[in-house]
């Protein structure tokens, strides 16, 4: 069964909609550049994803919009529908990156443990109980470097 992901514009699209119901907030998930694989198509310029089903915590840039949504453009395009609608939009931002297709940037932040054998391996993400989430890594915030990378990103995206 096929599920047809929405956009970018849809969410655009669906604004006044939700502002004329007195909605003045919306909280936007998996808006940050994911693993998707984008490729263009020799003949057609046109791009499609291999993964259009990549996981939306498994980000590979927290800086920028995810393409495959619509990209910075698109992004524009709900802030601007927002503020005309006097609707407010919260984007989450992420603690873990993706663990492995993440931007090169992460490289020197990445968590790293010893395991039973004394290899050094990087940390998968985890709901910090029990569980781990092997398509996510976690960064290393013992190191002040990583906090303000992540306040970087966070800027920057804004």
């Amino acid at each position: 069964m096929f599920i047809q992901r929405g956009t970018f514009q849809d969410v655009e699209n669906s604004i006044p909609q939700y502002a004329m119901q007195g909605i003045n907030t919306l909280y936007l998930m998996g808006t940050l550049e994911r693993d998707n694989q984008p490729f263009n198509h020799k003949y057609n310029e046109r791009t499609e994803y291999r993964r259009d089903d990549a996981s939306a915590q498994a980000s590979v840039d927290r800086s920028m919009p995810n393409k495959m949504l619509g990209g910075e453009q698109g992004l524009r395009g709900i802030m601007r529908a927002a503020k005309h609608h006097r609707v407010k939009i919260i984007v989450d931002s992420l603690a873990r990156i993706s663990s492995s297709r993440h931007n090169r940037k992460y490289n020197k932040h990445l968590l790293h443990y010893l395991d039973e054998d004394g290899r050094r391996n990087i940390c998968y993400g985890t709901d910090g109980q029990q569980q781990k989430f092997e398509d996510t890594a976690m960064l290393n915030y013992r190191m002040i470097d990583s906090w303000e990378l992540l306040i970087d990103e966070i800027v920057s995206y804004t």
